[in-house]
């Protein structure tokens, strides 16, 4: 469905969706004891299971049929599960405030992309600012931690790497998102790519022992439903409005996301972070 002149609703599903994802830190740092992988399994379980139900009393399952582009569809799942595990790793590496700048390198990504895949115009296409931009966040995140670490194998690198990856995919999960408009809407989306996520999963995720499961279980359906339902918003949100202009809308994440993590976690950052943060 085109855009209407003058509506501003896809434009405030991106940057609602966008806020609610900065919650992410905060449901990791209540989840105990357990695997990266087991706690994306569960959000991935959790989120489809809400989707199905809400679509089955809704009498909306239609909307699931699979049309053309199939193949898009497992790419996103591909891209959803690459995004969430190295987001989440780099979370767990080097912080909610590092993980949130790079995955937000996006936005180069779907600048550099976007006008060759989609056709969207675009002012200049270089390799520059794309490299300007991550060497400008690992500096201005941990500058410290970046120029003076000799360990190659330290755990806030890996971070950094993580996160530099985890935006990369972010950015060509936008880009197929919107390539994907006329085909699927949003909830559509969001059902498959959470769906087909749960199939490819690595393996230690089926292996939580089920006491752990059970004590984590209140916060990890809360970070099912919450996340999932970001997602929807999100997804619907960006499938109306040039890729540009949402991956910059999403920007809102990290800021939502360092908000949460200095006034709920009580995390020191740095002033450069909250610098280029806003």
């Amino acid at each position: 469905m085109p855009l209407k002149e003058g509506s501003y609703k896809p434009y405030s599903e991106v940057v609602i969706g966008s806020i609610i994802y900065g919650t992410i830190g905060v449901f990791l740092d209540k989840v105990q004891d357990m695997s990266i992988e087991s706690i994306l399994f569960s959000r991935f379980f959790f989120g489809f299971g809400m989707i199905f139900i809400y679509l089955l009393l809704s009498r909306g399952l239609r909307q699931l049929r699979l049309r053309k582009n199939r193949r898009y569809l497992m790419l996103l799942a591909l891209l959803n599960s690459i995004t969430s595990i190295c987001y989440f790793s780099s979370i767990k590496y080097s912080g909610i405030s590092v993980a949130v700048l790079l995955l937000y390198t996006a936005p180069v990504y779907v600048n550099l992309l976007a006008p060759t895949i989609l056709g969207e115009q675009n002012s200049r296409k270089s390799l520059l600012p794309l490299l300007l931009a991550a060497a400008g966040v690992l500096l201005i995140a941990h500058p410290g931690g970046f120029l003076m670490s000799v360990d190659t194998g330290s755990n806030f690198q890996k971070g950094l790497i993580f996160g530099l990856v985890s935006g990369l995919s972010l950015g060509i999960t936008i880009i197929t998102v919107r390539y994907l408009r006329h085909d699927y809407k949003g909830i559509t989306q969001t059902f498959w790519m959470t769906g087909i996520s749960l199939l490819i999963m690595p393996p230690p995720a089926l292996f939580t022992p089920l006491p752990l499961f059970f004590k984590n279980i209140n916060i990890l359906m809360m970070l099912g439903f919450t996340i999932t339902f970001a997602a929807i918003v999100y997804l619907r949100g960006i499938s109306e409005i040039r890729a540009q202009t949402s991956s910059i809308l999403a920007l809102l994440e990290p800021v939502s996301g360092i908000f949460f993590d200095i006034t709920i976690l009580k995390n020191p950052v740095y002033i450069s972070t909250l610098r280029v943060a806003v």
